[in-house]
């Protein structure tokens, strides 16, 4: 009897402790990628939405912190560069590793695949997803399942054909099937068997692989296809998704007033500047009858959370925010920051009644676009002073001016923006905010979400 009195409280703790083992909702990571969506353009699209005493959603997180952006070279991967793209800073979100440009979940110079979290996910049994308002074979979605020497190998048709502008070690030739590779992004993508996803690329996916319709490859193996809005929002839980809403990425939510953008500061006969009349943003037309990444990002959350007790892991990407800072078209910029920033707070609707999901906001690398002196400024010293680059003037929400410049390509010969190097900043909500440190990399970002999903090597 006094052994079964020594016994009984010790049962009864582990008894309670199993209890709560059982009643602890599954893990979930949901990560949130805005390309190109440095602080410059968050303030951006802040002022012009909401003032300057507003805040975006994803600035109401409880917790920030500021990443690191680390790109090696592919000559030389002892040593960094300082300027990265989507395709390397994508591949060290999804694999927790550093690599060169252009390269998609694979090293540089050696060309081995990395292990990415979706991978491991998939064996620990959880649900995965990948959106974008891209193409699904851009290069953020597909780090995330596919491993190629290029982000330009996107499709059957691609895997034979030269990059002129890429190293001999990243040839699209060497994932051909002929040669033992996985083929192109978009037939890794299917073979990576992911439960939901969304986003555009349609032409990628319209051609044949073995002889095999890619898309008819994707109804055998029990996706439902989907291309257009009505589909996706009458959906509901049950089968795979692959939804492709555009042949390539998907268009713009806004632009500008005419279609307006910055332009080069025209200069009058005697040589003093001539700034253009400001303008406001306004619905694309293109876009009505497409998916926002809200709709696609709530039926992504429907799909995977649906009878799952073990979790999930989603990643969305709001891309076109770089390509439209790309284009120096500041309306463009800021209706994509608007949409990605609308499905953030569909990201925390839902972690209200799932509380064991980590959201994580974050981006990939700094853009171009900055905000600067209005022309009264420049035109107060003498009627010559003048911003380089392209320059654009913005009547905000709020009904006061903002000016807009893009100066990392002269004009009239450069043709973009180009990316820059500094940091981007990190948002969370469901960590203890003892596991954010003030400034990290983005190799640490992995780490918190593995954790998480209790994701360790042995799952790798």
């Amino acid at each position: 009897m006094r052994r079964l009195a020594r016994v009984a409280p010790l049962l009864l703790a582990w008894t309670a402790t199993l209890s709560l083992a059982a009643e602890q909702p599954p893990a979930s990571v949901i990560l949130f990628i805005g390309d190109g969506m440095d602080e410059h353009q968050v303030t951006l699209a802040r002022n012009y939405l909401y003032g300057a005493e507003g805040a975006l959603a994803m600035e109401q997180l409880p917790l920030r912190s500021s990443a690191r952006v680390q790109t090696v070279r592919e000559d030389d991967p002892g040593q960094f560069r300082y300027v990265a793209d989507s395709a390397n800073t994508a591949t060290t979100l999804a694999t927790g590793q550093l690599t060169s440009l252009g390269r998609i979940a694979t090293s540089a110079t050696t060309d081995q695949d990395q292990s990415t979290i979706l991978e491991a996910a998939q064996k620990a049994g959880l649900r995965t997803g990948l959106v974008s308002t891209a193409s699904l074979t851009d290069a953020t979605p597909a780090a995330f399942a596919a491993h190629t020497a290029h982000r330009s190998c996107q499709s059957p048709a691609d895997m034979a054909k030269a990059i002129g502008y890429a190293a001999a070690t990243q040839q699209c030739m060497a994932d051909q099937h002929s040669r033992g590779g996985k083929g192109s992004i978009a037939e890794q993508l299917l073979a990576a068997n992911i439960d939901v996803l969304l986003g555009g690329g349609k032409r990628y996916f319209a051609q044949s692989s073995k002889g095999t319709d890619l898309q008819k490859a994707a109804a055998s193996q029990g996706y439902k296809l989907l291309s257009r809005r009505r589909e996706l929002l009458e959906k509901g839980p049950g089968s795979k998704l692959l939804g492709l809403f555009a042949p390539g990425h998907l268009p713009v939510e806004w632009i500008g007033e005419g279609n307006r953008r910055a332009q080069p500061i025209a200069l009058n006969w005697l040589g003093e500047p001539q700034f253009s009349e400001p303008f406001a943003c306004v619905d694309n037309p293109d876009h009505r009858g497409t998916p926002t990444l809200k709709e696609m990002t709530s039926a992504a959350l429907t799909r995977l959370s649906a009878d799952n007790a073990k979790g999930f892991f989603l990643m969305v990407e709001g891309a076109a925010i770089d390509k439209q800072a790309h284009r120096r078209n500041p309306c463009g910029e800021i209706g994509e920051l608007r949409a990605f920033d609308l499905a953030v707070q569909a990201g925390r609707e839902f972690a209200r009644s799932h509380p064991n999901t980590l959201i994580i906001v974050t981006a990939d690398h700094g853009q171009a676009g900055q905000i600067i002196p209005l022309p009264e400024y420049f035109l107060a010293w003498g009627n010559r002073q003048y911003p380089p680059g392209y320059y654009a003037v913005l009547k905000t929400r709020s009904g006061e001016l903002m000016a807009v410049s893009y100066a990392t390509n002269a004009p009239p010969n450069g043709r973009g923006e180009v990316h820059t190097g500094v940091n981007v900043p990190v948002y969370l909500q469901g960590i203890d905010a003892a596991q954010v440190p003030p400034l990290m990399d983005q190799r640490q970002l992995n780490r918190l979400m593995r954790d998480h999903l209790g994701l360790n090597a042995a799952t790798d």
